[in-house]
């Protein structure tokens, strides 16, 4: 299990030291508002910044607010796979090795038309952005969607693109309505990533682990049944982050 830790610019010191003490990646998650790229300069200095690191293998989180790849509007669905693919160019210049996008499944449609259209457009994206860029995993992260199920058919669906994989947020998940044991046993296959922290059980949080109600002894079980995954502390600071460095080696040992 390799761990991945969000860094902060601000403070790049203080996360390249706690990278090398225990050997993090970085994900890096500027990217997340699609606003970001309309500003050239900003964004030129944000990747100038971190290819100036000499790093490799992170991750990027790529943008999702507003995004919707399967959109009946096509010029919704044109500018958010403009927003996608400049997310996985610039993962391409800072050498990272996938990047996590969201379903952005709009759970309130229950209709049968919509999840099949949503499979069927979905699956048709994702092979075109693999074809683009072979050399990237894709993995996408469940947002705020009940179950896993559309996420399965998705990836069941993708199952041989070796660089396509799923990002389950335990987070996420553990707010929905669905036991996290079927989360897990129904995504187990397609799991190459994760995003982790604590919650209430009500809101997504990001807590410390240990700070919420999430039983950190099972998701680390259940984590390590799981082949060749790397694993996000998706926890902003820093403090929380050592903490829950610490939680993690406590629970392991």
């Amino acid at each position: 299990m390799k761990l991945y830790v969000i860094p902060h610019l601000e403070e790049i010191d203080k996360w390249i030291s706690l990278s090398k003490e225990h050997n993090l990646g970085f994900e890096y998650n500027e990217l997340i508002n699609p606003s970001v790229l309309d500003y050239e300069h900003i964004l030129n200095e944000l990747i100038t910044k971190y290819k100036d690191l000499n790093r490799n293998a992170d991750t990027l989180h790529g943008v999702f607010f507003d995004i919707n790849l399967v959109s009946n509007d096509q010029k919704i669905k044109e500018i958010s796979l403009e927003r996608v693919i400049s997310s996985l160019r610039i993962a391409e210049k800072l050498k990272c090795k996938g990047v996590v996008f969201h379903t952005n499944y709009q759970t309130w449609i229950k209709s049968e038309s919509y999840k099949n259209m949503w499979i069927k457009e979905s699956v048709k994206v994702y092979k075109k952005l693999l074809d683009m860029f072979p050399n990237l995993d894709i993995y996408v992260e469940n947002m705020f969607d009940d179950d896993p199920m559309m996420l399965s058919h998705l990836a069941e669906q993708l199952k041989d693109e070796k660089h396509f994989g799923v990002c389950l947020d335990v987070a996420h998940a553990f707010i929905s309505n669905t036991d996290l044991d079927i989360w897990f046993n129904e995504l187990k296959p397609y799991i190459k990533h994760i995003h982790l922290n604590d919650n209430d059980k009500n809101a997504d949080l990001h807590l410390a682990l240990g700070d919420g109600c999430l039983n950190i002894e099972y998701v680390l079980e259940m984590i390590n049944k799981l082949d060749d995954v790397t694993v996000l502390l998706e926890i902003n600071k820093y403090e929380d982050v050592v903490k829950s460095l610490n939680v993690i080696k406590k629970v392991q040992l």
